[in-house]
């Protein structure tokens, strides 16, 4: 089973006519629960492992979260109210305006997370917010320290400059999370924003957008094109791809430090196009909503097709 720990919010999406903010549409979000669902609608076992309200909001998290078919045993509540984050548009960016302070996924506690320890997770993706906010960063890097060496540890960066109070000590977490991360992803825009190389230490997968995708594991390089898409909103993409690598990981017998060093250039492509072609999709879609399994095989068939039969 593939966990996602960390936050979990509802993401208010602009909705504009005639260039003019008219409103905004609700929609479960959170780049961890995101990946969770994204991982459960590919096929995989997923388990989303998080503190969620008891508020109208929270019962909407963890309706989307079953019905997606995201093994919730390992959620817990509390009398906190949701996260929110009103996403508008610039430069055909997402822009992210948080409402964290004293939310639920704020509060995450390890107590809450002491029973994911026995529930024989194959893999522990963490990152985005949860090393942000407090007390849940350290709940966070108590269970990654705890899994480490039991789990495969996927780390995504996924930035937010703007809720960063402290640079210098959100520095030194970060630092803490690639040293026990097996495989990190990042973003070219949370390079730009960090100034400096990010490594994993078995592998790191950078995303960028149109120009593809780039992984490192040691000495070998593996590059990956995009898949073809009509951008509609990019929301979550990120995640999706994620969720993407670890599916197609997994499928590969991979998902595993040991698997992840011996798994050849050829698996490595196989998991980058996998992913590639789910972040394609969720792109053509508003808001954080990942494809399911059998449209991104349509979408790697046509890919395959348009490029020839490779």
């Amino acid at each position: 089973m593939i966990g996602s720990v960390g936050e979990s919010l509802v993401d208010l999406i602009a909705v504009t006519e005639g260039g003019r903010l008219r409103g905004f549409r609700a929609h479960p979000g959170g780049s961890p629960y995101n990946l969770a669902v994204a991982v459960a609608r590919l096929g995989g076992r997923a388990a989303f492992i998080g503190r969620l309200s008891r508020d109208p909001l929270g019962r909407l998290l963890a309706d989307h979260l079953a019905e997606s078919g995201v093994h919730t045993g390992l959620v817990v509540d509390g009398p906190e109210p949701s996260a929110l984050a009103l996403v508008t548009s610039r430069a055909g960016e997402p822009v992210y305006d948080l409402r964290l302070e004293g939310t639920a996924a704020a509060r995450l506690r390890p107590s809450d997370l002491a029973p994911a320890l026995a529930a024989g997770l194959e893999a522990l993706h963490f990152g985005s917010l949860g090393i942000v906010l407090r007390p849940a960063r350290e709940a966070v890097l108590w269970l990654c320290r705890r899994l480490a060496g039991r789990a495969l540890l996927s780390f995504d960066l996924n930035l937010r400059p703007e809720v960063v109070g402290d640079w210098a000590g959100y520095r030194r977490v970060v630092a803490q999370c690639l040293r026990l991360a097996d495989l990190v992803r990042a973003s070219a825009r949370d390079l730009e924003a960090w100034g400096e190389d990010l490594r994993g230490d078995v592998c790191t997968v950078i995303t960028r957008g149109a120009a593809g995708s780039r992984m490192v594991r040691g000495d070998l390089v593996v590059e990956c094109p995009a898949a073809p898409s009509r951008v509609v909103d990019t929301v979550g993409a990120g995640d999706v791809y994620g969720a993407g690598l670890l599916v197609a990981l997994a499928e590969q017998g991979a998902l595993s430090r040991r698997g992840l060093q011996a798994l050849d250039r050829a698996g490595l492509e196989r998991a980058m196009r996998f992913a590639s072609a789910a972040a394609a999709l969720a792109c053509e879609r508003p808001g954080a909503d990942p494809p399911g399994r059998a449209e991104v095989e349509a979408r790697l068939a046509a890919w395959s097709l348009r490029e020839g039969g490779r």
